[in-house]
This record gives structure tokens, sequence and C-alpha cells, in this order.
């Protein structure tokens, strides 16, 4: 199933509403992208609230996190696009948080393990991206990048290329993600409540995988929350 939809309508998130066979407990995934409209993210904000717990994404301070994120920030400042980054932190909720994420320390020792070349890429790379975004980027253009699948490991092969930078953007988030959630169901599996994970979409395949392989979580329902038009 694709999280992160895309079509000639242009960009929708799948809210992805997981139970288990004797489970009380539901997960309600968020898929979340770094720009979409306002709308966007205050409806998430808005559905998140009505959980009873929300586990939220958030890397601590850090300056290489400053330079990673240059391509997205710089793009919002393209007034053409409409869009705005994503503004959802673990403070965000009216509803008790948890934040299992890096914290600054950890990210910067993750980030000096990556080698050289790889880190100078990065940091090249990233704001000419924002820049070029900021000048000349529009929605369809954004689109092109934006599907995402639970199913779709295509990703690995290209990751290959720089293993140790994905494995501190993608790999060691998914684990202390996935712990969270495992924490959660094994305290709380008898209750009825409901967590609302609200996280990267990249990061929804092991999340997906993991309960079901674990627990035998499954998806039970489905909601579109438009994250821009085209």
């Amino acid at each position: 199933m694709e999280i992160i939809v895309v079509n000639e309508l242009g960009v929708r998130a799948v809210v992805l509403t997981l139970r288990a066979k004797g489970s009380a407990l539901r997960f309600r995934l968020f898929p979340m992208v770094h720009l979409g409209t306002q709308a966007y993210f205050d409806a998430v904000r808005r559905q998140a609230n009505d959980c009873d717990v929300v586990v939220a994404e958030g890397v601590g301070d850090a300056g290489s996190v400053s330079r990673m994120t240059a391509s997205y920030r710089l793009a919002a400042r393209n007034k053409r696009l409409g869009l705005v980054v994503q503004d959802l932190k673990a403070d965000s909720f009216t509803v008790p948080t948890i934040r299992p994420d890096l914290d600054g320390p950890a990210f910067s020792e993750g980030w000096r393990r990556v080698p050289l070349g790889d880190r100078l890429m990065v940091s090249l790379l990233a704001p000419a991206l924002g820049t070029f975004l900021r000048g000349f980027g529009t929605r369809g253009m954004l689109a092109r990048f934006m599907t995402v699948d639970d199913e779709d490991d295509s990703w690995v092969d290209s990751a290959g290329a720089m293993p140790e930078f994905d494995d501190l953007i993608v790999g060691s988030r998914d684990k202390l993600l996935v712990d969270a959630l495992a924490g959660l169901h094994e305290q709380r599996g008898h209750e009825p409540v409901t967590i609302g994970v609200v996280y990267g979409a990249e990061h929804m395949r092991a999340v997906v995988r993991e309960l079901r392989t674990r627990f035998g979580y499954v998806v039970r329902d489905a909601e579109y929350v438009t994250v821009f038009t085209l």
C-alpha cells in the first residue's frame, strides 16, 4: 500500500490504522513529509490530538542537521509554492507525547561516522538543491519525488552508496521508533487506547513491517489527508 500517494490531483498522505488480534490497542500512523500546506500540518495536529498518546520525531539540535535540512527550508521561501516546513515537534501536541529520536550529541556522533566525502557531498548538495527549488521549484517537481510505498524496498539499492549516512538518517531512527512502539504494545496492549505515530513517511515501512511480524498488527483502515494540490 502506498503511504504517500501522488497523482494528477496532487500529493496525499495515507493515515493508516493498525490493529492486532488479542490487543485492545491500536496504532494510527501519520506519515510526514518536510513540505506541505499549513492546512495539512494543522489537520495532522488535530487528528493526532484525538489520540491518547503521540509518538513524534524530532532530532536534537546539531549543526549537521541544519545543513541537511537546508534543501526544504530554502524551498519553503519560494512564495509561488505556497508551502511551509513541517512544524510538528514533540511539544506540538496537547496529549502525552514520546520522542524516540536521536538527540543532538547522538546525531553529531553518527554524523562523524559518515565518511568525509559523503559529508561534504550532503553539505554541498542540500543547499544547492534548496537554492534551485527556491528560484525555480514547482509543486509538480516536488511531487515527482514523494511517492512512498510501505512494501517497496527499492530504496535499499540506492542507499548502499552511502551506508553510514543511510543508517544515521533511517536505520538508527527506525530502531528507536520501533522499540518505543513495541514497548507501548507490551505495556498497554490490554487497554483500548490509540497511539498516534507522527513520523517521517520513510520510517513507516519499518513500523508496518515490525508491528506485523512481531505482534500481528495489520492495516484495518486508511484515510487520505491532502499534503498539497497541483
